[in-house]
């Protein structure tokens, strides 16, 4: 089955820096979880990474509840 684009059920990527703002985190905090074994993200290339916002929450609240 293809996946439309158009579909309002698309995840949300956000940059590091957006998802230390979301989750009020300091920039070390934010690259500890990040780079735990298991955290949901999306490298592109060597530098970038993408994190899904919500599979990141759901992690966090596993993680932390």
């Amino acid at each position: 089955m293809a996946t439309n684009i158009l579909s309002p059920k698309r995840t949300k990527y956000v940059s590091v820096k957006e998802f230390m703002e979301i989750f009020s985190l300091k920039q070390t905090k934010a690259y500890e979880l990040v780079n735990e074994p298991g955290f949901p993200k999306m490298r592109l290339g060597e530098k970038l990474i993408r994190i899904p916002l919500e599979e990141a929450m759901e992690y966090i609240n596993k993680k932390y509840n």
